[in-house]
């Protein structure tokens, strides 16, 4: 379990959130969230991505979703991964402060645990342990850096011990990005090896037959442009959003606007959790098959 300074108090959450979103009826056995940090979606829609390509022919997918204005790695993660925004989750900076505590709202961990199933996050940046607010994270490792080792350990970790809620964040995009620019030829590598990272995650599940009723939700934090990433512009705000799994569409494009909060909701829903109606993220439902 991981320790460090006491967390911030959480807000509450809402038991029932039945009257606005309608039951699922068949929920995923667990829930996968990758995090491609900086990816921009029309990399993803213009290059040749095999193992992205795998999962949106067998999902659903939007290259219009946005993350939040704060679009920095923290920040936004925050909001992935709690369904608010900066004003309700309190990670306003983006390095790793361990004297300033952990988010202060609830999170899918936090949601998870108290429905007595298991967690984990894999991450590239130290600086996500504010998310992992303690008690609500059986298991945080920071592998690496780079997505390769991130993806192998997480892989071995995800096919031994099945955890239904997972989190795993790839660094080499955005790392490609700062350093030499979101339209240089190191970019784009660093996008195909991301992918590859991600065929890493995703044949594993396959081969233990976990892959089918495992609801993956790939994303990223932000986009970026030149050798930054600020929110004032809308390629900063821009990233890829793609679900396959149990009940998902197949080869379908959401013509609706997603948000990085409505990631939450979706695991949440998915798993048979409830939403709280005190999520600004609602669950993505035209990615599902209507029952």
């Amino acid at each position: 379990m991981l320790s460090g300074p006491r967390p911030l108090h959480a807000a509450p959450v809402a038991a029932d959130s039945s009257s606005r979103t309608p039951p699922i009826r068949h929920p995923a056995a667990r829930v996968l969230i990758i995090s491609e940090d900086g990816l921009r979606p029309d990399l993803v829609a213009g290059m040749h991505l095999p193992w992205h390509e795998a999962l949106y022919r067998k999902g659903a997918y939007s290259w219009r979703a946005r993350t939040i204005r704060t679009a920095s790695t923290l920040p936004s993660h925050a909001s992935m991964l709690s369904g608010v925004d900066v004003d309700q989750h309190g990670l306003t900076w983006n390095t790793w402060k361990p004297n300033r505590g952990y988010i202060r709202v609830p999170t899918i961990f936090g949601a998870a645990e108290k429905a007595g199933l298991k967690t984990a996050m894999f991450v590239g940046k130290p600086k996500l342990r504010h998310i992992a607010t303690p008690g609500t994270v059986d298991v945080f490792q920071r592998p690496g850096y780079y997505c390769k080792k991130v993806a192998e350990d997480a892989a071995t970790f995800l096919v031994r011990e099945r955890p239904p809620v997972s989190f795993v964040h790839f660094s080499d995009p955005d790392e490609a990005g700062h350093a030499l620019g979101w339209d240089s030829e190191a970019y784009r590598r660093a996008v195909i090896q991301s992918d590859q990272c991600l065929g890493i995650l995703i044949e594993a599940l396959d081969k233990a037959h976990l892959l089918d009723d495992t609801l993956v939700i790939v994303s990223a934090d932000h986009g970026g442009h030149r050798h930054t990433h600020s929110g004032s512009h809308m390629i900063d705000r821009l990233i890829p959003w793609i679900a396959r799994g149990p009940g998902i569409r197949q080869n379908y494009r959401i013509h609706g606007d997603i948000s990085t909060v409505d990631t939450a909701a979706t695991a949440l829903y998915a798993l048979g959790l409830p939403v709280s109606p005190e999520l600004r993220g609602r669950p993505v439902l035209e990615a599902f098959r209507a029952e």
